[in-house]
């Protein structure tokens, strides 16, 4: 303003409301100045700061080569319920999800992928903004139950305890190479074949050319002494045939006279493994032969594993009886199922263990454990501080099925423990846990099957007081095993499942997003691959993983090497949703980008993207040559371009210059970062920046610092990166709202939108970068009317 020109209100009206035309201010010039014109008067930041455009207006006219956008929690966006997502596509041209394209977001305990949220968003965006992916491939925000199980070891039981085996190697197992004492004939042939075993190794093959008697093809064991009349007996094996119309049948007989014979139900085969299991107690006294029938259906049919002996007497005083122990008679006995997970609970004829009746229970995908529920409720309570006993046999669609037991009392739900997890995978396995009642009003015994989405057997069960009250609770599950190991898998075949894996993965979100009709701007495929302080490569470089959590007691723990033997399987010592691909794939990231360029659409920009670039020189030189690797390993350049996650926690006070000397400080290694990462040639891009000033209430002083922070970056970013190479910047969170901040920057103030979503001094820094000027230059007289009009700038501004 001239110092010459002096106005003088000599008329003040209510401003209160100043749309209304009768209640602006009226100006006069005193006697002795000059006449001044309304254009000459100066404004308030707050009055400036009210007139300026939507950020993405300024973009598309001063910026165009760059994409501006937000990134922000997906249901805030979808559900709009402040205006979340109004205020998001009036300043924003893409959008980027804060978690829900994650891995551990869309990619279930059982591997199936879930959407809906996805759907949600690119629906809500549809012709407002573009789409960037966020991510494909991290170290963190995996489900690290799917990817476990698809490596993990196999455990592998020769014998339960409930069976006193009298059979041993090729009786058994076949892996000597022959059918050992087992011999065929009638309409049969037999022999022990290699790599067609339950576990990759030998069975027993036997050949059935024709539709016949069940008996008309038999295979036999014949004992040098007779069974007892008075013993239970059990007889166990795997089986599968070349068609799933096989049957088997087992019996017992006299291997003279061929009479004194009993006979199981009919097995109904698949083509994939199953257990059987056959209990009797001979009915004669010269019964020296068991056998396999399979002359019924003509077919090839493989057998292994085979157990026989004297059944062991059950560890528990079992109550557990009827159809609540093997539902025999097509009902669930006095089982229930409930839970708001539970999709449904039935028993099913041919379910079963033995291949008659089984519970199968039904959940609606993954969840919390107990929102789906089976239980069994007594009329008693259970005795206090005894030793209980719950066995049964359980399998599910899923390799990473999981089962969890709990008591409970049946009215009040409390008196809760006994907590136990069973890993149950697409073979029957006996599941057993032995525990120590802490209340005396429980009467409720429970399994869990909400954890992981799929479909669960269950069958044979018992329960009661341990006949052992002396032997200590056992904390883990058993399978009362005689003899139990895990097989490990070899590199070769973690390495072909992971791939296998990832391809799903990427594959099936590309596929997912063009269904939609959805082509991503960009896509982080590798997000944060190098560890801080050492700049080595998450799990590729040995011994670095750079992740941590904190365990029970409240300590932190440090991500290391899996551990794995054929005792206790695999450990791998990531906290909970760790997982790094690199540990297993070494070429991970190579491997990453191929599958992503394969299936995302040309158009789509791939990315690598990684944190603290700016304060560390050193990581960035090893960001680089991590992408110059994969490039190289490609062949031809893959890697559009690099991310930067810009989350800067600014130095300042009330002292406005101790807060221009932080800026100008910083500004030098932002500068040197953009120079950096554009001398690579690629696409640069700002993947996530906000600004936190380490305080909920910030001083003005503070807020203006914001503001040239925001400032100095953009114009940083201009200077110092080619057009070409522009990819743009995309602000992480929308406002300083709490619900946008209950795990990120809690108790601080970051973003360019206040808590009530109006425009901070900040947004008026990061608008004058994108304009290269002060924008607010081109205000005055009558413009400060806006402040009152638009109602949109942050209480915070003030001089």
């Amino acid at each position: 303003m001239k110092v010459n020109k002096i106005l003088i209100p000599v008329l003040a009206a209510a401003m209160v409301a100043a749309s209304c035309d009768d209640e602006i201010m009226e100006w006069g010039t005193p006697e002795g100045h000059y006449a001044v014109s309304a254009e000459d008067i100066p404004l308030a930041v707050q009055e400036v700061l009210a007139n300026y455009d939507d950020i993405k207006d300024y973009a598309e006219t001063y910026v165009p080569q760059m994409v501006i956008g937000i990134g922000m929690g997906a249901d805030l966006y979808v559900d709009n319920e402040n205006g979340e997502q109004d205020l998001a596509d009036a300043n924003f041209s893409m959008f980027t999800c804060g978690n829900a394209m994650k891995h551990d977001a869309i990619v279930g305990n059982s591997g199936a992928m879930t959407f809906t949220t996805v759907d949600n968003v690119c629906a809500a965006i549809s012709g407002k903004m573009s789409l960037y992916g966020h991510n494909f491939i991290w170290h963190t925000q995996q489900n690290q139950t799917y990817l476990k199980s698809l490596i993990a070891p196999t455990l592998v039981v020769e014998t339960d305890g409930d069976v006193a085996n009298v059979l041993s190697g090729d009786d058994s197992n076949f892996d000597g190479g022959t059918t050992g004492s087992w011999g065929s004939w009638g309409n049969s042939s037999s022999k022990s074949v290699a790599q067609e075993g339950s576990d990759g190794s030998y069975c027993m093959v036997l050949e059935n050319p024709t539709d016949a008697s069940s008996w008309s093809a038999q295979c036999a064991y014949t004992f040098d002494y007779y069974l007892d009349m008075e013993t239970t007996y059990v007889l166990r094996f795997d089986c599968k045939a070349s068609s799933s119309s096989c049957t088997l049948q087992n019996c017992y007989q006299n291997s003279s006279t061929y009479s004194s014979q009993g006979y199981s139900s009919t097995y109904s085969l698949t083509t994939d493994w199953q257990t059987f299991e056959w209990e009797f107690t001979p009915a004669y006294d010269d019964v020296d032969r068991i056998l396999f029938n399979f002359g019924a259906v003509a077919g090839t049919y493989y057998i292994d594993n085979i157990e026989f002996g004297e059944k062991v007497e059950d560890p528990m005083d079992n109550v557990i009886s009827g159809d609540s122990y093997d539902f025999e008679g097509g009902t669930a006995g006095n089982w229930s199922s409930w839970g708001s997970n539970k999709e449904s609970g039935e028993v099913v004829e041919g379910a079963g263990y033995d291949g008659s009746y089984g519970m199968v229970l039904t959940n609606a995908g993954d969840g919390n454990s107990w929102e789906a529920q089976f239980a069994y409720t007594f009329d008693d309570y259970l005795e206090y501080e005894k030793s209980y006993i719950i066995q049964f046999y359980a399998k599910s669609s899923s390799a990473a099925g999981q089962l969890q037991f709990q008591y409970q009392n049946g009215s009040t739900y409390g008196s809760q423990g006994g907590y136990n997890t069973f890993s149950v995978g697409e073979d029957w396995i006996l599941c057993e846990y032995q525990f120590t009642t802490a209340y005396d009003d429980v009467n409720r015994i429970i399994i869990n099957f909400g954890a992981v989405g799929g479909t669960y057997y269950i069958d044979n069960i018992k329960f009661g007081l341990a006949k052992d009250q002396g032997s200590e609770a056992k904390a883990t599950r058993s399978t009362r095993a005689t003899t139990s190991y895990y097989v490990l898998k070899s590199a070769d075949e973690k390495r072909e499942a992971l791939l296998t894996a990832m391809d799903t993965w990427i594959s099936g979100m590309a596929d997912h997003l063009a269904e939609l009709g959805v082509t991503p701007y960009g896509y982080d495929v590798i997000n944060e691959p190098i560890t801080d302080g050492s700049n080595k490569v998450r799990g590729v470089d040995a011994g670095y993983f750079g992740g941590s959590w904190t365990n029970d007691d409240g300590d932190t723990e440090y991500d290391s090497a899996p551990v794995e033997d054929e005792e206790t399987g695999l450990t791998l010592n990531w906290g909970s949703g760790h997982f790094y691909w690199g540990y297993y794939l070494s070429d991970y990231a190579l491997q990453a980008f191929q599958k992503a360029r394969a299936y995302l659409p040309a158009s789509t920009k791939l990315f690598v993207n990684d944190y603290n670039l700016e304060y560390s020189p050193s990581k960035l030189a090893a960001l680089i040559d991590f992408v110059n690797q994969i490039d190289s390993d490609n062949g031809s350049a893959i890697v559009d371009g690099i991310g930067t996650q810009m989350h800067i926690s600014l130095s300042t006070s009330d002292d406005e210059d101790s807060n221009a000397e932080s800026i100008a400080a910083l500004k030098e290694q932002v500068d040197a970062m953009f120079v950096t990462m554009a001398a690579t040639g690629k696409l640069v891009r700002v993947t996530e920046l906000d600004v936190a000033l380490g305080t909920s209430s910030p001083s003005s002083a503070q807020y203006e610092a914001q503001s040239d922070c925001y400032k100095m970056i953009m114009e940083s970013y201009k200077e110092n990166v080619p057009e070409s190479q522009q990819s743009g910047i995309t602000i992480w969170s929308l406002s300083d709202n709490e619900n946008e901040h209950l795990y990120w920057l809690n108790g601080d103030v970051p973003n360019l939108f206040d808590s009530s979503y109006k425009r901070k001094w900040a947004y008026k820094g990061f608008c004058d970068g994108i304009a290269g000027e002060d924008l607010g230059l081109q205000y005055g007289g009558e413009d400060y009317k806006a402040y009152y009009e638009n109602d949109n700038v942050s209480s915070t501004v003030s001089e």
